[in-house]
């Protein structure tokens, strides 16, 4: 829909007759020129334009057009779209994400083929992710050490792809939940929100780091953060004595998941496929809903340049025309 914001602007249309009666046209006092043949006369100055009335009219109607113009592109027409309703940045959420050298074993089953567990964290992650539109994610990868991989962003589509690329190992192969979890907070405490988000995602046990998971709790408690926690536990058989053994011995500390989860307000979830872990992110984003009533805008864009353009096309149209009489 095209509107004009300062449709006063077409008073101006008046303002040549306004000038036409209060300036009256001065009369004619030259004198009289002397000629022997008239008819001499009359064929030079047809011949010259002078007696042109229809030339005269087509000025005429050139000069109201580009009058015309010049008041619309004065009154300031733009071009006003639908309403499009902004989504409201109502939550903070971070996803830290166990990347360490346990995440890379292939004993997660998923249609009958063996996936890693992080190939397989990955694709329920991606799809709660996208999910999200309308609050701003984080992903802070850990192993030895936590780093942030994805600034807390409103684009869930880029957050989703760069997890694609989440590399195993890069952060160390031990399991730091305390230390990732202060970093999550951190990048939280950044920025505001009407409600802010962990979720934790592990498959072993704190065994490094400098801050404690106790620690971190408390920080996440002070800081009214709520967190959910994820054990991923693939089931047991069929992968031979020596991954049996190392699972065991790296086995999740459930009881501490459950601890930080319920002392934040979250909950403990424990997955041990794909189904199970898509029925974990499908139960969280339905416990933390978006909330898109955003704010109410409509896309606009300016005109004026186009009956701005045409008038000074018209108004050098109508100097060609003009100054053509006389050569």
């Amino acid at each position: 829909m095209i509107e004009l914001i300062w449709p006063w602007a077409f008073g101006i249309l008046a303002l040549p007759l306004l000038i036409r009666f209060l300036i009256p046209p001065r009369a004619a006092n030259e004198a009289a020129l002397n000629v022997p043949q008239v008819e001499a006369f009359t064929f030079v100055q047809q011949e010259m334009g002078g007696g042109s009335s229809q030339r005269s009219v087509v000025l005429f109607i050139i000069v109201c057009l580009a009058w015309l113009s010049l008041a619309t592109a004065l009154a300031r027409p733009q071009w006003t779209g639908e309403p499009t309703v902004l989504p409201t940045l109502s939550r903070d959420l971070v996803l830290a994400i166990d990347i360490s050298g346990s995440m890379g074993q292939a004993d997660m089953t998923v249609n009958g083929r063996q996936y890693t567990r992080l190939a397989v964290v990955k694709h329920a992650v991606q799809d709660f992710v996208e999910k999200r539109d309308g609050d701003r994610i984080g992903i802070v990868l850990f192993g030895s050490l936590p780093y942030v991989y994805v600034p807390l962003t409103p684009d869930v589509v880029t957050a989703s792809r760069m997890l694609e690329d989440a590399p195993i190992g890069i952060a160390g192969r031990s399991t730091a939940i305390g230390d990732s979890l202060g970093l999550a907070i951190k990048q939280i405490l950044n920025h505001p929100a009407d409600h802010r988000v962990v979720v934790l995602m592990t498959d072993g046990v704190n065994n490094f780091g400098e801050l404690g998971p106790s620690d971190a709790t408390e920080l996440a408690i002070a800081s009214d953060v709520t967190i959910y926690t994820i054990g991923v536990v693939p089931p047991p058989g069929g992968l031979g004595f020596f991954s049996a053994f190392q699972r065991q011995s790296e086995a999740v500390d459930e009881e501490l998941l459950m601890e930080i989860a319920e002392k934040t307000g979250g909950r403990y979830y424990k997955a041990d496929d794909l189904n199970a872990l898509q029925a974990t992110y499908e139960e969280i984003d339905a416990l933390e809903p978006i909330e898109n009533e955003g704010q109410t805008v409509r896309p606009m864009r300016s005109l004026y340049h186009y009956p701005l353009a045409l008038a000074l096309a018209l108004f050098a149209l109508t100097w060609l025309l003009y100054t053509r009489r006389y050569v």
